[in-house]
């Protein structure tokens, strides 16, 4: 039997940061495990309690609870990104007093030139549907882009009678639908014509317990 294989602390932190940057969530132990090329999640356990009593992460409980405090060599640009509320939960308010809070998201996920926020899911309409290998669930976090336009198959955030909804984009023949994705067949299509509005759409998932908010 082999000697089990010997990382160094920035190797580690580095798969960490690097999972931040691609998926905008850390990675799972199993995740890190493959990531690393090492054979037993408790080795990734001890690794990351070393990572945890040098100071470079914070741990908690849940699949994806941990949070690089210190990047690698390699310099991550950050934003605040603004977190408004719940979908569908009432209007979709973007002002300052109703933000209930900032999340630091990577400038290659969150880019430069747009606009976005955070909003969490509420049910389970869009439960098949995923974005960036990402399924939409109920409590995770969507971040969305700022745009009044979708494309066809976009899911997007849209505004239907005072109401913000996470639904797929269907163009049809003069008129328009937002079909759920879901594995409750009580969801239904809704048929619009002029009466929504577009907030943006949705790029990222952030899994439900993998960012606390402050």
């Amino acid at each position: 039997m082999g000697r089990p294989k010997q990382l160094k602390r920035e190797e580690v932190l580095s798969a960490i940061n690097e999972a931040v940057i691609n998926r905008g969530v850390p990675p799972t132990i199993d995740e890190l495990r493959r990531k690393l090329g090492v054979g037993s999640t408790r080795t990734v356990l001890r690794y990351l309690k070393w990572l945890e009593e040098e100071g470079d992460i914070q741990r908690w409980s849940g699949a994806r609870g941990l949070r690089p405090l210190r990047t690698d060599r390699t310099s991550i640009e950050t934003r605040a990104v603004p977190v408004v509320g719940q979908a569908p939960a009432g209007p979709l308010m973007l002002a300052e007093q109703n933000i209930d809070g900032w999340i630091q998201m990577p400038k290659t996920i969150a880019r430069p030139g747009a606009e976005y926020f955070l909003l969490r899911v509420r049910g389970n309409s869009m439960n098949k549907a995923k974005v960036a290998g990402e399924k939409i669930e109920d409590g995770d976090l969507v971040l969305v882009r700022q745009q009044a336009t979708a494309n066809d198959g976009d899911i997007v955030v849209a505004l239907i009678d005072g109401e913000a909804t996470i639904k797929r984009f269907v163009r049809g023949s003069g008129y328009y639908v937002l079909k759920p994705d879901s594995t409750d067949t009580k969801h239904r299509p809704i048929v619009v014509e002029r009466d929504f509005r577009v907030q943006g759409t949705v790029v990222r998932v952030l899994k439900r317990g993998a960012v606390i908010l402050d």
